[in-house]
């Protein structure tokens, strides 16, 4: 902000030197020295000084109306954004995975919370690639997996234990299964990950291996009816194969061994001061992710 603009006001609607410094609390002398330094600055007489009294000159008129006008307009500025920092409206920009939990468990709750809060928008994003949320300019973003250290805020929304599964016909033609090493003989559905972990059940010893097959599909939907075909086995997310499980169309192929589950979390800048919609945001997903009648499989009490 221009030095002395402040102080010019002061002087103008107090009428004199000596009035305005007592206001600002400052000397007659310093704020004479301001307004003097103001005049030089502008190349222009504001004030016309006799030793009684000052009265301002045309210029210095207008300038006072532009400076007061520019004033208003700044403080209601600052009006406006506290009053949207407060409000429950504007946008709020989101990333997170899509597939099946987006499209079917995420999206249904974002429209039930922009019912609830009809004034704020929603920019959904799924794109798979790995965003910045600072640089790119998101507010929220729902990651699933293991997340990597960052300066990000963190919170457990879900956690969905996957299966390796298949069709009791495929599985006939083989030997049983009791360590997951004996996939490498088998025909695996693979998704964008190659390598599934299991966990003992017994004694939580952990197993990586790398699996590969006739087909290899990033969509779950797919994924599942080519092992619903009897293709071979296939490694998904509870979310994806409740109905196929409960009704025996697919069976776990591993005994006593359990494929590492999906952890699904909210993540957020950190930062002194949120926007009141967003932190809106966080506390209904969260709280809608952890009721206790959400509908989801797998899903509990994380946040």
């Amino acid at each position: 902000m221009k030095k002395g603009l402040v102080e010019f006001i002061q002087v103008v609607e107090a009428g004199n030197f000596s009035a305005a410094a007592e206001k600002l609390a400052i000397t007659r002398s310093r704020i004479s020295q301001i307004i003097s330094e103001l005049e030089q600055s502008l190349g222009v007489a504001l004030f016309k000084r006799s030793t009684r009294s000052i009265v301002l000159t045309s210029e210095g008129e207008r300038f006072y109306q532009q400076v007061v006008d520019g004033f208003k307009l700044l403080d209601n500025a600052i009006d406006e954004i506290k009053t949207e920092q407060r409000s429950l409206k504007g946008t709020i920009k989101i990333n997170s995975v899509g597939g099946y939990f987006g499209e079917q468990i995420l999206a249904p709750k974002l429209f039930k919370f922009m019912q609830m809060y009809p004034d704020i928008s929603i920019k959904l994003d799924f794109s798979s690639a790995h965003i910045d949320l600072i640089r790119d300019q998101y507010d929220l973003a729902v990651r699933m997996g293991d997340l990597p250290d960052s300066n990000l805020i963190a919170r457990a929304l879900a956690y969905y234990p996957s299966f390796v599964c298949a069709t009791k016909s495929y599985l006939d033609q083989y030997d049983s299964i009791i360590h997951p090493r004996q996939l490498t003989e088998h025909n695996c559905l693979v998704g964008s990950m190659k390598k599934w972990r299991f966990i003992n059940s017994i004694d939580q010893t952990p197993f990586d291996i790398t699996v590969q097959g006739q087909f290899e599909c990033a969509n779950g939907h797919i994924a599942k009816q080519a092992a619903l075909q009897g293709l071979g086995i296939i490694r998904l997310p509870s979310y994806y194969l409740d109905a196929e499980l409960g009704s025996k169309l697919l069976v776990n192929v591993v005994q006593n061994w359990q494929a590492k589950g999906s952890q699904v979390s909210l993540v957020y800048p950190k930062t002194q001061y949120r926007a009141s919609r967003t932190q809106r945001l966080i506390e209904f997903l969260c709280d809608s992710f952890s009721s206790a009648d959400n509908s989801m499989p797998g899903s509990g009490p994380n946040c």
